[in-house]
């Protein structure tokens, strides 16, 4: 990708690592696990990065997210797609929820990590709130996918927090897709499906405790552990009981 927006972004995000004071990992790019370039800042210092601000900030906000979009799709640098994600919260409440999810819905291809994929879910779940009927039915589709981060944003995407979302999907809309994805080999897919359990108990706590009693001898390790974090010592025992009588 050639374009001077990128040469500036590149060149401020190396001018900030010898002023990263935030310690980090030893190995980053193994512990994100992706394989796009990474030059090694923190994550305080990407946001510090990004609210520092570039010169072409003045642009009309469409016109930015097309940059943005662009170094997404082009660059290969880890911080850089990283900073197109921090656009994309900063302006999602105050763009139209259409023009965000056509743009911003055609990004998955991109991901090959766990934070690139949480911070597009977070995006995609405040989406789904605002407009359910036009996410929904792709979620629906990645459930199904061959991309398996396609099938982690079916799932992930559906709640994210709790906490952050003022209304949630019906339960019955939610528990099927975890359902199809209980036995998905992926590592990656089976963290996320573990996090949606735990935050559809937070939205729907009988209801996911009822489907936890039915499913959770499929539930693999991965899963079990996040999926049964906000549980009290008696219900975590109870599963655990189940599942070892399931073996």
């Amino acid at each position: 990708m050639k374009n001077e927006p990128l040469a500036e972004i590149v060149t401020v995000l190396k001018a900030a690592l010898p002023t990263d004071k935030v310690s980090g990992f030893k190995d980053p790019k193994k512990y994100i696990g992706t394989e796009y370039d990474f030059i090694g800042l923190s994550v305080p210092a990407l946001r510090q990065v990004f609210k520092n601000g570039f010169s072409f900030d003045s642009n009309p906000v469409e016109k930015q997210f097309k940059l943005w979009e662009k170094v997404w799709r082009q660059s290969g640098i880890y911080e850089a797609m990283t900073l197109s994600l921090f656009f994309c919260d900063k302006h999602a409440k105050k763009t139209d929820v259409d023009l965000m999810w056509n743009y911003s819905k055609k990004w998955t291809p991109q991901i090959d990590n766990w934070a690139h994929s949480d911070g597009l879910s977070g995006l995609y779940s405040y989406l789904l709130e605002n407009n359910p009927e036009l996410i929904y039915p792709q979620l629906l589709k990645w459930n199904t996918s061959k991309n398996p981060w396609e099938r982690r944003q079916s799932l992930v995407s559906l709640i994210e927090y709790a906490k952050k979302r003022k209304s949630f999907l019906p339960v019955d809309k939610i528990h099927p897709l975890i359902e199809k994805l209980l036995s998905d080999k992926h590592c990656f897919v089976q963290k996320g499906l573990g996090w949606t359990l735990r935050e559809a108990g937070n939205a729907y706590p009988k209801e996911t405790w009822n489907f936890l009693l039915k499913h959770t001898p499929k539930l693999s390790a991965v899963a079990f552990s996040p999926a049964t974090e906000k549980l009290n010592p008696q219900q975590k025992e109870q599963l655990k009981q189940l599942r070892k009588r399931a073996k």
